[in-house]
């Protein structure tokens, strides 16, 4: 996933809105310390911390920044984009929907949208709603991110566009996690309801909930105040500086992401959960719908048992914990909730370290454990040498760099239209000798110079900064003409890898 960070020591936290009751014994003002300690350590711009006990939220704090450019503190009621929490309450509308009669989880996809489909005809015929949501469809990780990240491309466009994607694993067997069947998921509560998923996430969830301040467009934020921003390294670098970069809308991403909430509204919203679907003492959904939601539905060994629906199940000192990560340029956030000891963790960062999880971990010790454990004491020095390792990788890449070569062709030859079958259009330009590369899909993130690396291959340096310069390798025919170029563009969470693109007439 994303890079963590290094360490920063200038960073002060700064506290507001505490509240601090007994919890078993242990005593959360020494919490306090150690959660302010590891946002120094981790370099963590901002961060918001809850534990919901028993219904009720009995540490809420905030800490950092929320712009390292300005003077205003994270608070409990700071606004975090939400990344994939989001994908939670997208399974809860459609359990939400089953309720009602007007979905089941084992109906065909296709019962509701009639054009979705995935390459195998098989699979598109037998792909059934709650497959939309436990990451088992047969495609990997991530495949077509690249389609809803910074494009212009609709969520009908995208999931069109994603259908052509070959799969890599079995239907049913591997686990690949998609945010692209999230989005199916989305538009199949559109198709349903006839709300949008904006909509229905807000008047069925946000409202019954009393989700105050949580939102489902970027949009709203421009009035709202006590907004955290996301923070990024220019390229990944681990040794610039963070900076605030502005929120991208990704609406085409609906149902994957799009969820903006603060820690006093995820209580709520994890209240329910510990509560097995219960606001109160009636039923938020009813009890079947939230065990097939809760239940195992794809095994997968490693650090998680398994995939939910919208959640993956952990063990943790042999308690059962429903919990689910988020991630997007400039935030990490986490959440977990342990149903059978009514226990809830929400920690929200915007930043890209990995502070979020240490501090999960440390206080679901406090609550299962002895209280012993010390994750930033471990975690900080695997940081480190994963940073190193990364230093290494961008070291090896320039120390490959072969001096004094030049492009086999003139400039001009390599300007042109070229198509990925599947990602869509890329435009090379061509002016006084320097080339430019834009995706057409997403010119505001992806169009940037082509500087001359070694032979025909480029580096590019795209507008994102989040991702690194990408380079650009041209291919050609037997009588040497341009028919295409590749893009290797180091990043775990988008597949530059598998684009094609050839050059049109």
């Amino acid at each position: 996933m994303i890079k963590p960070l290094p360490f920063r020591r200038s960073l002060l936290s700064l506290a507001i809105a505490v509240c601090f009751l007994p919890a078993f014994g242990q005593d959360l003002e020494k919490l306090d310390a150690y959660i302010a300690d590891a946002v120094v350590k981790f370099d963590q711009p901002g961060l918001a911390v809850g534990i919901v006990k028993d219904g009720k939220l009995i540490f809420q704090k905030g800490y950092g920044k929320l712009d390292l450019a300005k003077a205003d503190p994270v608070t409990p009621n700071s606004v975090f984009y939400c990344a994939s929490l989001s994908k939670a309450f997208t399974a809860c509308a459609i359990g939400l929907l089953v309720d009602e009669g007007k979905v089941s989880f084992d109906d065909p996809v296709r019962k509701y949208l009639p054009e979705f489909e995935t390459p195998n005809p098989y699979v598109t015929e037998h792909f059934l709603v709650k497959d939309l949501m436990c990451h088992r469809s047969g495609w990997i990780t991530f495949d077509g991110d690249l389609l809803w990240y910074g494009t212009h491309y609709t969520s009908a466009e995208i999931l069109a566009r994603h259908s052509k994607e070959p799969f890599t694993h079995e239907f049913r067997t591997d686990f690949g996690y998609s945010n692209l069947m999230l989005i199916a998921a989305a538009q199949l509560i559109e198709r349903v309801s006839g709300m949008s998923w904006d909509k229905f996430i807000t008047t069925r969830i946000f409202t019954p909930l009393g989700m105050d301040r949580s939102r489902v467009e970027t949009s709203d934020l421009a009035s709202m105040t006590d907004v955290a921003m996301p923070h990024v390294r220019k390229g990944q670098d681990p040794d610039a500086p963070q900076k605030s970069m502005p929120y991208q809308p990704l609406q085409g991403a609906d149902g994957a992401c799009g969820v903006l909430s603060t820690v006093v509204d995820l209580a709520k919203w994890d209240a329910m959960w510990m509560n097995e679907g219960k606001l109160g003492d009636k039923p938020f959904i009813s009890a079947k719908t939230y065990g097939t939601i809760t239940e195992m539905h794809l095994p997968m060994g490693g650090p998680r048992d398994g995939a939910a629906l919208g959640w993956f199940l952990e063990s943790d000192h042999g308690e059962t914990v429903i919990t689910h990560s988020g991630g997007m340029p400039g935030f990490i956030l986490n959440h977990a909730v342990v149903p059978d000891k009514d226990l809830a963790v929400i920690c929200l960062g915007n930043g890209e370290s990995y502070s979020v999880f240490a501090i999960t971990n440390k206080i679901m010790d406090m609550y299962l454990g002895d209280g012993t454990a010390d994750p930033v004491a471990d975690m900080i020095p695997r940081i480190a040498k994963r940073t190193e390792r990364e230093k290494k990788r961008v070291a090896d890449r320039v120390a490959a760099r072969i001096p004094k070569t030049k492009p086999s062709l003139a400039a001009a030859a390599y300007a042109g239209i070229y198509s990925d079958k599947i990602y869509g259009d890329a435009v090379i330009m061509e002016k006084e000798g320097k080339l430019s590369l834009s995706f057409l899909p997403a010119p505001e993130l992806f169009s940037g110079a082509l500087d001359h690396w070694h032979y025909d291959t480029f580096q590019w340096l795209h507008a994102d900064p989040f991702l690194e310069p990408g380079y650009i390798t041209f291919q050609f025919d037997t009588d040497h003409k341009v028919t295409g170029f590749n893009v290797d563009l180091h990043s775990p969470d988008f597949h530059f890898f598998k684009l094609d693109f050839k050059k049109q007439p």
